[in-house]
C-alpha cells in the first residue's frame, strides 16, 4: 500500500515538474520568414476601371492585379522625328503616372503614326459628307499649309486644358490624337469610299487588337467619330469638337494675318501685284453658288437632312448688322455669272419679300467681318456656322424687323419654300425671308428690277406651310 501511494507520488511530481517547466521556461522564438512586398497602387490610376463601366465586387480583385501588372510594364521610351511631338511627349505623356497600360501604348503607337505620316495637309474633302467641303477656297488653301501632326497637337494641347479630372485624361489625349488620322493618305486614299475621316478614324482605331480590349472603347469611338456632328452625344465629343474650332480659329488667325503682311509688302515694294504674285495667293470665295435653273437643285447644294436647333451666341465686335443689310442689298435679283452657269442669290417677291440663299448670308457675313478667324474657322463646324448665322439673323429682326416671321418656325432663321421656275418646276430648298422695308426699298421697284433671265429662272417662291394649307382647304 504504501509502495502504491509513494508511486503515485512519484508521477504526480513529474506531472507538474514537466508543466512547470512547460510554462515558465521562456518559448523558442519562430524562425523569420521572408516578408513579401506588397503592391502598391493608387487609386487615382484604377479610377477609370469603374468609370468605364460597371465591375462586380467579385471581380475587382482580378482588375487590380491585372492593372497593377500593366502598368509595371517597362516599355523603352519612344523618340519622335518632329521636335513638337517630342516635346509633347515629354511634356504631357512621360511622367503622368495616370497614363499608363494600355492607354499609355495606344497614345505611343498614334504619336508614332502621327510622327511618320503626319506631315500631310490637315484639310481633305474627298468624301461627299465631308464637314470641311464647306470651308471657302481660300480658307481651305491656307489650312491645306497646315500638316495634320500640328493641328493634331494644337487640338489635343486644348482638350488637355479643359481636364478636370486626372483620371479622364488618358481617355481625353487617345480621342483628341486620334480624331483626325482618317485623313493619313495612306488611309484615308484607299478607305475614303467608306465614309468621311471621322468614320475612317473610327475604323482605324477598331482595327487595334489594343484598342479592343479597352472597357469603354465605344465612348472613345463615338467622340472620334462624331466630333464633326452637329448634335453632340457625350461630353467628350463636345469637348472635342471645341477644342477642334479653337485650334482652327488659331490657325487661321495666324496664316490670314501673314497672308495680308505679304499682300501688304507685296504692295508696298511693287505698287501692285504682279500675276506671279497674284497667282501664289488663294483667290477670296468672294461669290458663292447662287441658285441655276438647270442645276437639278437651285442653291447648287443639298440641304441637310439633319434637323439642328440653333442657339443664340454671343455676336463677334467684328460684325455690323447694317453692313450686311448693305451687302445683300446689292445682290437682290442679280444674276451672277459663274463657273457654274447663271445664278442668283438673293431675290424679291411681289409681296415684299425677300428671299436670301443661306450661303448669301454666310458669305455677307464673312465679308464684313473682313474674314475673321473665328468666322472662317466656324465654315468646317457646321453647328457654328449656324449659331452664328442663327444669331445674326435674330439680332437683324430683333434690332430692324428684318425677318418676315410668318414664314419661319420658332427657334429657325430658314423657311422650307418651293421654288417655282418659269418652266413650271417645283425646287424644295431652306431661304431666309427677310422684309424689303428692312432693305429700304418698295416691292414694286424691285420687281422693276427683274430680267427675263431670272423670271424664267424663279417665277415664284411659295412657303412650305401656305402650301398645305391650301392643300387641306384653310
Amino acid at each position: 500500500m504504501n509502495t502504491m501511494l509513494l508511486g503515485m507520488s512519484a508521477a504526480v511530481g513529474i506531472g507538474f515538474a514537466i508543466y512547470g517547466t512547460r510554462k515558465w521556461l521562456p518559448n523558442q522564438p519562430p524562425a523569420p520568414q521572408e516578408e513579401k512586398p506588397s503592391e502598391v497602387t493608387r487609386l487615382s490610376d484604377l479610377s477609370h476601371l469603374w468609370t468605364d463601366s460597371e465591375v462586380e465586387i467579385k471581380d475587382a480583385s482580378n482588375l487590380w492585379r491585372e492593372q497593377t501588372q500593366k502598368n509595371r510594364t517597362n516599355m523603352p521610351r519612344p523618340t519622335f522625328q518632329h521636335d513638337e511631338i517630342e516635346q509633347f511627349f515629354s511634356e504631357m505623356i512621360e511622367h503622368r503616372s495616370s497614363i499608363n497600360g494600355v492607354r499609355r501604348n495606344l497614345i505611343i503607337m498614334i504619336l508614332t503614326l502621327l510622327d511618320k505620316e503626319g506631315d500631310c495637309p490637315s484639310v481633305v474633302r474627298k468624301h461627299k459628307d465631308e464637314a470641311e467641303r464647306i470651308y471657302a477656297e481660300d480658307s481651305y488653301a491656307l489650312l491645306e499649309t497646315v500638316p495634320l501632326y500640328r493641328h493634331t497637337l494644337a487640338v489635343t494641347r486644348n482638350f488637355i486644358a479643359k481636364a478636370d479630372q486626372e483620371a479622364l485624361l488618358a481617355d481625353m489625349i487617345l480621342i483628341a490624337l486620334a480624331h483626325d488620322i482618317g485623313k493619313i493618305p495612306s488611309y484615308h486614299d484607299g478607305m475614303y469610299s467608306s465614309g468621311d475621316h471621322p468614320i475612317i478614324a473610327g475604323l482605324i482605331l477598331k482595327g487595334i487588337p489594343e484598342f479592343m480590349t479597352l472597357p469603354n472603347k465605344e465612348d472613345i469611338c463615338r467622340a472620334v467619330t462624331g466630333h464633326h456632328l452637329m448634335k453632340c452625344d457625350n461630353i467628350l465629343t463636345d469637348g472635342l469638337k471645341q477644342s477642334d474650332h479653337e485650334a482652327r480659329q488659331a490657325e487661321l488667325a495666324t496664316l490670314y494675318a501673314d497672308l495680308r503682311e505679304r499682300k501688304h509688302n507685296s504692295f508696298e515694294s511693287n505698287g501692285a501685284q504682279s500675276a506671279e504674285q497674284r497667282d501664289s495667293v488663294p483667290a477670296s470665295a468672294g461669290t458663292i453658288p447662287p441658285p441655276s435653273e438647270e442645276r437639278e437643285h437651285p442653291l447648287g447644294f443639298a440641304p441637310s437632312k439633319e434637323r439642328y436647333m440653333p442657339t443664340i451666341m454671343d455676336i463677334p465686335a467684328c460684325i455690323d448688322l447694317d453692313a450686311i443689310i448693305s451687302s445683300l442689298k446689292k445682290k437682290i435679283n442679280l444674276v451672277e455669272s459663274t463657273p457654274k452657269g447663271e445664278q442668283w442669290s438673293v431675290v424679291s417677291m411681289p409681296n415684299g419679300v425677300i428671299y436670301v440663299n443661306p450661303e448669301a448670308l454666310w458669305e455677307a457675313i464673312k465679308e464684313v467681318s473682313n474674314h475673321d478667324p473665328m468666322v472662317c474657322a466656324s465654315e468646317g463646324f457646321e453647328s457654328e456656322k449656324r449659331n452664328l448665322m442663327f444669331t445674326v439673323v435674330t439680332e437683324l429682326a430683333r434690332t430692324r424687323s428684318a425677318l418676315a416671321t410668318e414664314h419661319v418656325a420658332d427657334g429657325y432663321f430658314t423657311s422650307q419654300v418651293s421654288i417655282i421656275t418659269g418652266g413650271g418646276k417645283r425646287l424644295s430648298h431652306l431661304l431666309i425671308p427677310f422684309t424689303a422695308k428692312s432693305f429700304g426699298v418698295m416691292p414694286s421697284a424691285l420687281e422693276e428690277q427683274k430680267t427675263p433671265q431670272l423670271k424664267r429662272m424663279v417665277k415664284d417662291i411659295k412657303p412650305k406651310n401656305k402650301e398645305v394649307e391650301q392643300c387641306v382647304g384653310r
